[in-house]
């Protein structure tokens, strides 16, 4: 492991503040991750005495790994002793929900105390794929202090429980998703006395909180970000608005600045990134963050670069052959779950990790990733077929495919689809075929996937619209210029377009 690089007077000064309230604003290479760490065994360990929890929150699982190791490798596993912890805010969610389910003051259908709360109804009785014009779903919420269910008009496309029976045996067994939680803890929040419930549940065992990525935050979690806050509980919030990606999951980032400004949160630049190991990348990054014009070169083979970015997966596909992209995109269907563990095969066999989506592909065939691993032949039989790269093969492959998922124990009926949907996963297919043939793949992923990494040399798949916003200078305010943002500033020594 390379020594730890000292901390700059920047880090040093966010990670260090006595104010209660601090709002770090870091750039992309900065060592944000680096300064959460620090904060958190700063907060952690300068008054002893006191020994309730720090808590260091993110968005998404991965990124909640990232944080806990590096707090471990800055301050040893002891830091991450209970009651510390690096959590997800979902997670947090849960945790306060069942302290009220267990005091008794919100009840559960059926009086449940404990809940198993589900990333996704896909693959539970009763779930389907539901779209604005398919009426309502289900969803829970709070009628006074009692959990119930209710239907509401369905506003956004996914898995969701469109019937009253199913959704309300699900409740009745103790079983939610974190959807559910969510709009449980957004009334209990609006309740002035279970909100006060929760903050005497927060204070009697928190000492700070670190927020990080807080940009992807949405209104929920900054209502409980200025609860802590207004508790007495240390806050640090760490985030970079550029970076902000995930306003298609609720985040509002235009709102952090107001909660800074309004709860007098104490804020810490950090500017200087460690990230870019060429002068012509501290330059691409700089003209993108103030809004000046770039014209990035030209790879010719997009082999040379380390991996390869896109807004989204079917610019990857349509892309280069040497190009691997690591899903298909949406599970809109079963036959797309079966196509994302058959690409998941190829995925290990080639980078030693999973595609994106293939465990909830597993779940939605009924299967279990061990018994798919154990019974790898099968699928890799299936792109022995595939590798033919003819239409007929593509058909064959296909009609194979579904009758290796009855021999891996999938109860789930696959039949054929309609014409069309049948010929994208053809087309699909053959695309997979020409990138079998090649003798060096890269790895594709899109531009949400690879937020928080970074590589030495990207590619970056880019329409003529996106290049001519590159052009015409990037916005912070408008979603898909920080997109493309995000996909520039991954590159520690060059970016390339492909």
């Amino acid at each position: 492991m390379p020594p730890r690089r000292p901390l700059t007077g920047e880090q040093r000064a966010a990670a260090t503040t006595a104010a209660t309230r601090a709002f770090i604003v870091a750039a992309p290479g900065s060592g944000k991750t680096t300064v959460a760490a620090e904060r958190f065994g700063v907060l952690r360990y300068d008054t002893p005495a006191d020994t309730r929890r720090i808590l260091a929150l993110s968005f998404t699982r991965s990124a909640r790994g990232e944080l806990a190791a590096r707090i471990r490798s800055r301050w040893g596993g002891a830091a991450l002793a209970w009651p510390h912890q690096a959590r997800t805010l979902d997670a947090l969610f849960a945790e306060i929900l069942t302290f009220l389910l267990r005091r008794g003051v919100v009840s559960w259908p059926g009086g449940h105390t404990e809940l198993t709360v589900l990333d996704t109804w896909r693959g539970q009785r009763g779930a389907r794929w539901l779209t604005p014009e398919s009426g309502f779903r289900r969803i829970a919420m709070l009628q006074n202090t009692n959990v119930r269910a209710r239907g509401v008009k369905v506003m956004a496309t996914g898995y969701h429980i469109g019937t009253k029976q199913p959704f309300d045996e699900h409740l009745a067994a103790g079983r939610c998703t974190h959807a559910e939680i969510r709009q449980v803890m957004g009334a209990v929040l609006r309740h002035p006395e279970l909100r006060a419930e929760v903050v005497d549940y927060l204070t009697s065992g928190t000492k700070g909180v670190i927020v990080d990525e807080v940009f992807d935050a949405n209104e929920l979690d900054l209502d409980l970000v200025r609860l802590a806050a207004a508790a007495g509980i240390s806050t640090t919030m760490i985030g970079d608005p550029w970076q902000a990606l995930y306003e298609f999951r609720g985040a509002r980032p235009e709102l952090v600045p107001l909660l800074v400004q309004r709860d007098g949160f104490a804020e810490f630049p950090i500017t200087s990134s460690f990230r870019f190991e060429t002068q012509g990348m501290i330059e691409i990054a700089g003209a993108a963050r103030t809004g000046q014009s770039i014209t990035l070169d030209v790879v010719t083979d997009a082999a040379e670069c380390d991996v390869v970015l896109a807004p989204r997966w079917d610019g990857l596909w349509e892309g280069p052959d040497c190009v691997l992209p690591l899903s298909f995109g949406k599970l809109d269907n079963l036959t797309d779950a079966a196509m994302t563990l058959l690409l998941d095969r190829l995925v290990q066999g080639r980078f030693g990790h999973s595609a994106y989506y293939a465990e909830e592909a597993a779940i939605l065939l009924g299967l279990t990733m061990d018994k798919l691993r154990a019974n790898g032949s099968l699928l890799g039989a299936v792109l022995e077929i595939v590798r033919r790269g003819t239409p007929q093969a593509a058909e064959g492959a296909l009609d194979v495919l579904r009758s290796v998922l009855k021999l891996l124990g999938s109860s789930r009926r696959l039949g054929k689809l309609p014409e069309k949907s049948e010929a994208i996963q053809h087309r699909r297919l053959l695309a997979l075929a020409r990138r079998m043939r090649q003798p060096h793949v890269v790895a594709g992923m899109t531009v949400h996937q690879a937020k928080g990494r970074e590589w030495p040399v990207v590619g970056v798949r880019l329409t003529d619209g996106e290049a001519a916003k590159l052009a015409a200078g990037l916005r912070q305010d408008r979603i898909d210029d920080r997109v493309l943002y995000v996909a520039l500033t991954r590159a520690a020594r060059r970016v390339f377009r492909c």
